[in-house]
């Protein structure tokens, strides 16, 4: 009781951030409490943190390839190339925008997404003359949906195939057919969703980076490092270790030219998305040692049916959806890994599903989408929870269905 408690009220704390302290403040305040408290030990605490260093160097390392990459005009490139491809047509921006935001989301993270890409889209769509909104919710559901992809879209995913030793291109094989089918329902519902504010067209849209040298060099080295990813594991070189050379290379070809400041480098960095990671790391693995993730999901996992059939598939991402609704999506995945490792693999595809679709049903289901929150009522755009909700309401049950049959269909045709 006492470790679900601490685990609850750190979630919340963390959701709300009562004074405006920020969320990782809330998150190591909660691990050192779990120490303090006897819930868990320092040793175990600092070994648990130590099983995830690969997830933290990937994360660490594409975080600061993203940083870079934003100051160097990238994403500025990428919403100039949607308005290109969308032929001046509103429509048909809306879902170049959402391609656009699932591919930064697939190669970089979904934080990219939401936290930069979003106010990119948003400046450009209102010199364009058109509604925002739409384009907004674009990003973000591109930025939830599309994270199934890569281990590197998704904190969640890092979790999960650094826990389960998954492999690179495994998860990337199994989750392409899931992914597509959830991106191409999700743009489609969607745009029928908003097909009043996108009917019409735009004129011309230019951008040109201030810095081409500096565009090209973190272009090139977003390239190399994802090419190099799926080839590392194989060679043993642990891909965690290619995202964090790329992202200190890249940095320190750009500071020594002067295209960077040491400022600005330390500031690419997401030191406080690490630290919000550590703190929650801790107390979740203290619940669990509690016996909490058997008590929550215990019986989630052990669903009575055929083997990993469609409907126990369905089962548990409808679950997870939900459970990352009421916990939030990054606490629930982390308290599932040990109940999900001695499930299997099939049941760690499907806690994705979940943990990364479910966010779209309300605001507190991932930070990523508390992060986009901030910027688009930072720009007027007021979006309650209320509205929110019944668009999720809307959009979330297909889309689920859909990558849970493309997950049934992916791990049949990978049998072999």
């Amino acid at each position: 009781m006492l470790a679900g408690g601490l685990l609850a009220a750190t979630v919340l704390l963390v959701l709300l951030r009562p004074g405006g302290v920020g969320e990782a403040w809330w998150a190591v305040s909660g691990g050192l409490l779990a120490v303090a408290l006897g819930l868990i030990g320092p040793g175990e605490a600092l070994g648990a943190l130590s099983g995830a260093r690969e997830a933290f160097m990937l994360l660490a390392g594409m975080m600061l390839l993203a940083g870079v990459a934003e100051r160097a005009g990238f994403f500025g490139w990428v919403a100039a190339l949607a308005a290109r491809a969308g032929g001046r047509r509103a429509r048909r921006l809306f879902v170049m925008v959402f391609f656009a935001g699932s591919a930064v989301t697939a190669g970089l993270s979904l934080d990219a997404t939401a936290a930069v890409l979003t106010p990119v889209v948003c400046a450009m769509v209102a010199r364009l003359g058109l509604s925002p909104l739409p384009f907004a919710f674009a990003c973000v559901y591109a930025a939830n949906t599309a994270s199934l992809f890569l281990p590197v879209s998704n904190l969640t995913n890092l979790l999960v195939y650094d826990a389960l030793d998954l492999g690179f291109v495994r998860f990337a094989e199994v989750m392409l057919l899931p992914g597509a089918l959830a991106v191409a329902a999700n743009a489609a519902v969607l745009a029928a969703l908003f097909r009043a504010d996108l009917a019409g067209g735009y004129g011309s849209y230019r951008h040109q980076p201030e810095n081409p040298a500096f565009f090209r060099l973190s272009a090139a080295a977003l390239a190399a490092v994802l090419a190099a990813l799926p080839a590392a594991p194989p060679l043993g070189i642990p891909a965690g270790a290619v995202a964090l050379a790329g992202g200190l290379g890249v940095t320190a070809v750009a500071l020594a030219r002067g295209w960077l400041g040491g400022r600005e480098a330390v500031r690419c960095v997401p030191w406080g998305l690490l630290a919000l990671v550590c703190g929650l790391f801790v107390v979740v693995r203290a619940a669990a040692d509690a016996g909490l993730d058997r008590l929550l999901l215990g019986s989630l996992l052990s669903v009575p049916g055929e083997e990993w059939g469609f409907g126990r598939l369905l089962a548990v991402t409808a679950s997870a959806a939900l459970g990352a609704n009421l916990l939030n999506n990054l606490p629930l995945l982390t308290l599932a890994l040990e109940v999900a490792r001695e499930a299997g693999e099939p049941a760690a595809y499907a806690l994705l599903l979940g943990t990364n679709i479910g966010p779209n049903l309300t605001l507190t289901g991932s930070l990523a989408t508390l992060i986009w929150l901030g910027l688009v009522r930072e720009r007027g755009m007021e979006v309650g929870a209320g509205r929110f909700l019944a668009v999720g309401l809307a959009v979330t049950p297909p889309v689920l269905l859909a990558a849970t049959a493309g997950l049934w269909a992916s791990l049949r045709l990978l049998a072999g």
